[in-house]
């Protein structure tokens, strides 16, 4: 299996990191195992669509009861206005460091560490009272970093169980979470709002289905995940490492900063455009 652990596992000479992708020979893009995914890849796969959902849920609980919520902390329009910009602003900017680390580090335990953060700090957002609402925008903040957590790599474990003809699909799959995730978010909080009389119960409900997916992970989805073709392999980090290491004729990528990462992210004009 691919080695995904820790990065202090590897000797320093076969540490290697960085964003271009090595050279490899053709031989290497045959294909490992011809087998197809087991029972037991989309059940993992399943696992984390459920955490996807939970996440953009999360996500749209605040347009959901912003009229409440304005209310309740006498917030004008503008200030209303910046909840959901401090959440996609932290979001932002802590995406490209969760890529970082989730490449070189367990990727199990970082998501792990996201869906308790993010869970534990909207159910505490929802006892904050009424004097300190700039404690409510930094929860919101804060959950912004732990859904990026969520989004930056559970797509990587998915791409990492499925060959090409599947990947595509059950990656769809994933995403299609986001809209139906966010609808549900914007529902369930004014519903929620409706029936107790209190909208702080909408923040109530998304910790304790983060408690199941959290619990779901740890059974489920498993420390180390293996790539399912050479090519594929190749292109991350410890991937490259065993290659370079099996074929002594393969070229190894140059040692990279997560600075040096995030500028060949910026120079690549599609990435720009689609963020």
């Amino acid at each position: 299996h691919e080695n995904t652990g820790l990065q202090s596992e590897l000797p320093l000479e076969e540490q290697n990191y960085g964003a271009t992708a090595a050279h490899v020979r053709q031989d290497l893009f045959m294909p490992v195992s011809s087998s197809g995914p087991a029972k037991r890849d989309y059940l993992i796969a399943a696992v984390l669509c459920y955490a996807n959902l939970i996440n953009f849920m999360d996500w749209f609980i605040v347009p959901g009861i912003l009229l409440d919520i304005q209310k309740y902390f006498k917030l004008s329009d503008g200030d209303s206005g910046l909840l959901q910009t401090v959440f996609i602003l932290c979001y932002m900017l802590a995406a490209p460091i969760f890529g970082y680390l989730g490449d070189r580090y367990n990727r199990k335990i970082i998501l792990g560490a996201g869906i308790f953060f993010w869970s534990g700090v909207t159910l505490g957002s929802s006892f904050i009272s009424d004097l300190y609402c700039w404690i409510f925008f930094l929860s919101r903040g804060l959950v912004g970093i732990g859904t990026a957590s969520y989004s930056t790599i559970a797509p990587t474990i998915i791409a990492d169980l499925f060959e090409e003809g599947k990947r595509t699909t059950m990656l769809s799959i994933f995403y299609i979470f986001i809209p139906v995730g966010s609808g549900l978010g914007y529902v369930l909080a004014a519903s929620m709002t409706r029936v107790t009389g209190d909208w702080h119960w909408a923040f109530r409900v998304t910790p304790c289905m983060g408690g199941l997916a959290l619990v779901l992970l740890i059974l489920l989805v498993p420390h180390r995940t293996q790539r399912r073709t050479a090519a594929h392999r190749a292109l991350s980090i410890f991937g490259t490492i065993r290659v370079a290491a099996e074929k002594p004729g393969v070229q190894r990528t140059a040692r990279t900063t997560w600075c040096r990462d995030v500028i060949s992210l910026a120079k690549k004009c599609h990435f720009i455009c689609n963020a």
